[in-house]
């Protein structure tokens, strides 16, 4: 284990791992396009190539690989090997926590999953806000960080942990699952998130009305949870749903029960009313700006491979008259931008899982091509190994084809 300043390398204790307080910016690019080759140790070895954005303790930044390490280090704890320590965290999951509270079906194992047959199927959002169902695999890219949330569960089973966390550590059938000092323990504020909300050891902690409220949710590609409690009143909900992106709708949710139960008046519907009017001009205002489709000609001299040493290599290929970019572990079409700034070909990923993240093609000094994506502060480059590739497969996972 190590991050870039050794000296902080020294200082990180396992509480500094799921804290989001370390400096350790939010790094997801790499587990999306390397999930078909990353490891939990390599998730792990990968954090020394993460450079800061704040100081130690300064700031909130989520780390899904700060978080997993955690887990893994309690696998390693309890006599994990190294090189093992993705199987050594699921029985020690398995036997500490999902056994005891009775979460019985709840598993991190995907071909568990498929051989169980019983399972909601993912969605993703395409860039023009229509729902596409995406392929169990999809999901893969979690995997290697699994104690951060490749959990597969049920409403049920999820209230049941719900239940343990209000119960302080005593399980739905009485059960002794953890001390109630070391659980109250993770609910303690670590780092400031905003004005009214802390961050603890995996968990939010703000409030409802002046009541305690502790909640996290979570996001894949193709699933949306929300799990809460109050826990001095007693109270927990856990929301589940099988749609990328669908916070706002699991949230509400909660504020619903939460109205209901204080007697409160319905604000979260005026929030819900905003966000729709929101969504509603971006999405007008995206129209006006994206093309229906790439120009062969002047996107035909950037088909090729190209390499990125974090996010490894990408294709661009025409399919069908369109554009598209695939990563091996996703394939998107590229949509064009009609007015990009910089003057190069600027494109947007239409297809889920990344539908947004923009794309640049474009061409250095010397005139080779490249490409640019894009994330937040972050930009990865990735230089020309090939031009002239073959074409890409005709359907792109998640188009209405794909459907």
């Amino acid at each position: 284990f190590a991050v870039a300043d050794p000296d902080l390398t020294k200082k990180i204790t396992v509480r500094n791992l799921v804290c989001a307080c370390t400096g350790v910016p939010r790094r997801d690019l790499e587990l999306v396009f390397n999930a078909g080759q990353l490891t939990p140790e390599g998730v792990i070895a990968s954090l020394k190539g993460f450079q800061f954005y704040t100081k130690f303790g300064e700031a909130f930044q989520y780390s899904n690989q700060m978080v997993a390490t955690g887990g893994y280090a309690a696998a390693a704890a309890a006599g994990g090997r190294y090189g093992e320590l993705g199987e050594a965290y699921a029985t020690q999951l398995r036997r500490r926590v999902l056994d005891p509270i009775g979460m019985d079906r709840t598993t991190l194992s995907f071909a568990d999953v498929e051989a169980d047959g019983d399972y909601a199927t993912p969605h993703g959002l395409r860039l023009d806000n229509m729902y596409t169902r995406l392929s169990l695999a999809t999901e893969a890219f979690i995997e290697p960080v699994a104690p951060a949330g490749a959990i597969w569960s049920s409403a049920n089973e999820m209230a049941r942990y719900a239940l343990t966390e209000l119960g302080r550590g005593v399980a739905p059938d009485g059960t002794r699952v953890v001390s109630a000092a070391n659980l109250e323990e993770t609910w303690q504020p670590q780092v400031a998130v905003d004005a009214e909300t802390s961050y603890g050891l995996g968990w939010f902690i703000g409030e409802y009305k002046g009541l305690k409220l502790i909640d996290h949710g979570g996001n894949t590609f193709g699933f949306t949870s929300d799990l809460a409690f109050l826990p001095d009143q007693g109270i927990g909900i856990v929301v589940l749903a099988n749609a990328q992106g669908s916070t706002l709708f699991n949230e509400g949710v909660r504020s619903r029960l939460f109205e209901l139960l204080f007697d409160q008046p319905e604000e979260y519907d005026q929030q819900i009313a905003f966000a729709e009017q929101q969504t509603a001009q971006s999405e007008a205002a995206l129209a006006k700006q994206l093309a229906d489709r790439a120009d062969r000609e002047a996107a035909a001299p950037y088909v090729g491979r190209y390499q990125n040493q974090a996010l490894g290599e990408v294709t661009i290929a025409f399919a069908n008259g369109r554009l598209y970019i695939d990563a091996g572990e996703f394939r998107s079409e590229l949509r064009p931008l009609k007015q990009p700034v910089s003057g190069q070909p600027a494109f947007l990923m239409f297809d889920p899982p990344l539908a947004g993240l923009a794309v640049d093609l474009r061409r250095d000094a010397d005139g080779r091509p490249g490409v640019s994506i894009k994330a937040g502060p972050d930009e990865y480059d990735f230089a020309v190994i090939e031009t002239g590739t073959p074409r890409a497969s005709p359907v792109a996972v998640g188009s209405p084809e794909a459907t």
